[in-house]
């Protein structure tokens, strides 16, 4: 029974570092350096957390978000105009939000506000951007803090 369990945790370990992998991280706050795995996964996580905290997104709740295609590209560009996170991945990843489930390639968190993390995007599989709203502000302070650590010279 024992080698059984310790098979399994191995699996699942080797699963998680695997998909782990998976992904890319780029962070655009302040000087370029290079981010530890250790920094990488931990905003990795947090990212993923808050994205799976949204409860609207501009694909499946348009007329919550009052937002046109036009406007999303219009938020999008001045975010990508200051710092931000992204995360990447090789392959669609299908994630469950509170506002459903969506698919897609990347994250893209906007970090131009001094007190939190302020706009959250995904690219779907398709290449359109997505604009996702109502998500943990907790998570979002959480976010921040976590780049500063990484960026304590920023």
């Amino acid at each position: 029974m024992k080698v059984v369990a310790v098979l399994i945790a191995t699996f699942l370990s080797s699963a998680i570092a695997q998909g782990a992998n998976l992904a890319n991280l780029e962070l655009h706050y302040g000087r370029e350096a290079q981010l530890s795995a250790q920094q990488q996964t931990a905003l990795e996580s947090i990212t993923l957390r808050l994205l799976r905290s949204s409860n609207f997104n501009s694909e499946r709740h348009r007329e919550i978000l009052k937002t046109t295609p036009r406007q999303n590209h219009a938020a999008y560009r001045k975010t990508l105009g200051g710092r931000y996170l992204v995360v990447s991945f090789e392959t669609p990843q299908r994630i469950k939000t509170i506002g459903g489930d969506i698919v897609l390639l990347e994250i893209v968190v906007g970090l131009n506000r001094p007190d939190y993390a302020d706009s959250l995007f995904t690219i779907d599989a398709q290449g359109r951007i997505v604009v996702h709203g109502k998500y943990s502000g907790g998570l979002c302070i959480e976010l921040l803090n976590e780049v500063r650590k990484a960026r304590p010279d920023a």
